[in-house]
């Protein structure tokens, strides 16, 4: 089940971010691979603290602590854009929600390839 995030109601965003994007949660795509149990995330784990790496086409990286996403279903990968595939400055997956104060922050990975776990 994909999730929504509602850019147009983010604040003050650039205008052509102002979308509804769709995808998953950060949480759930994390839980798929933590361990060997696909269905659930493993807190245990996470509270040890690992690094989740976000990887773009365009050579940027992001690294982000596992102790942040605890619990929180606001961080959400999208792929969708007004309910159309990203664009192709933006995908084909980017990081969208609550948390983003500055869209262009380091927090808003866009054209991610691939997220991975570090131990």
């Amino acid at each position: 089940m994909s999730v929504t995030w509602d850019g147009t109601k983010a604040g003050a965003i650039p205008k052509d971010l102002q979308a509804v994007y769709r995808g998953q949660t950060l949480y759930k795509l994390v839980g798929l691979v933590d361990d060997r149990d696909p269905g659930s995330f493993n807190v245990a784990l996470a509270r040890q603290g690992y690094k989740i790496r976000f990887l773009a086409s365009d050579g940027y990286s992001w690294d982000m602590e596992s102790r942040a996403i605890i619990g929180k279903t606001g961080w959400i990968v999208a792929r969708l854009k007004n309910g159309k595939p990203l664009p192709a400055s933006e995908g084909p997956y980017r990081d969208v929600g609550a948390f983003i104060h500055h869209f262009f922050g380091r927090e808003s990975v866009k054209l991610i390839t691939r997220i991975k776990l570090i131990y």
